[in-house]
């Protein structure tokens, strides 16, 4: 049986995970999820292809107090209600975003730890500041296949937050996922469509706690998963039906078929 190992989410893109024990999927995703992010003196997105140690960087946000924590690996702590800007637009991935700076003591902390000028921001709409989907789903099993690949024990095996999967499953066959294109999946009372796999870069080279980089597990990707476009590792998905996810919620894959009606038919 497939069910839900995992649920993650980043209050700040690029900034550490926060495992989730139950969420609500919204059809946009996850509401809290990378609600916070981060722009550079240009107006460009800030992640941790340019900074990889904004792993390190620990957040929480609590929506309904609207009360934002980062805490720095000095311990250092930045926590209490954003004072903000005025609405700007800015790019994420192509897709123009309407969010507002943070003001006050956040740009400058963050920007000494970038060793860069940087804003955080905060996106006016929530479920706005994704990749290419709102939902990632990857299975344990793929990641213990990677890295019995790369010559790992078990014991060795790669941490499956390097991946940040929005969605691990347990209960797969490596690589299971990848058939699920155009497939539902029926997750707690939620339902998500797979529409693309993921195509990894060099994010998941880097230590998850750490941001160093430590392995070339996108090289090794593609050693045994060849792909002249990407090293594509886990699935892409949307929500189409809103519910509520918690870990250990078995999930169902569903593939749709063509209603008999149009069987037959010209296309």
């Amino acid at each position: 049986m497939i069910t839900v190992a995992e649920i993650n989410i980043a209050p700040v893109k690029s900034m550490a995970l926060v495992p989730l024990e139950s969420v609500n999927l919204e059809l946009g995703g996850i509401t809290d999820d990378r609600r916070f992010y981060l722009v550079n003196s240009s107006g460009r997105l800030l992640s941790r292809r340019n900074v990889g140690k904004l792993a390190q960087l620990v957040t929480s946000w609590d929506p309904e107090s609207e009360q934002l924590r980062i805490e720095f690996p000095d311990g250092r702590v930045l926590e209490g209600q954003p004072e903000l800007d005025r609405p700007v637009w800015t790019i994420i991935w192509g897709r123009r975003v309407r969010g507002r700076a943070l003001q006050g003591d956040w740009m400058q902390a963050i920007s000494d730890f970038c060793d860069q000028p940087a804003v955080l921001m905060m996106s006016v709409l929530p479920c706005q500041v994704f990749d290419e989907f709102p939902v990632s789903v990857l299975s344990r099993a793929s990641v213990e296949r990677l890295s019995a690949e790369m010559g790992m024990s078990e014991d060795e095996c790669l941490a499956t937050d390097r991946f940040r999967p929005t969605l691990l499953l347990d209960g797969c066959e490596p690589h299971e996922e990848d058939g699920w294109i155009n497939h539902t999946l029926t997750v707690g009372d939620a339902v998500v469509r797979v529409l693309a796999p993921d195509p990894r870069c060099a994010i998941v080279d880097q230590h998850p706690v750490t941001g160093e980089t430590d392995a070339e597990v996108v090289r090794s990707i593609l050693g045994y998963r060849p792909n002249a476009l990407a090293g594509y590792f886990g699935m892409y998905g949307i929500v189409e039906k809103p519910g509520a996810v918690r870990v250990g919620d078995a999930v169902g894959v569903q593939a749709d078929t063509i209603p008999e009606r149009f069987i037959g038919l010209p296309v």
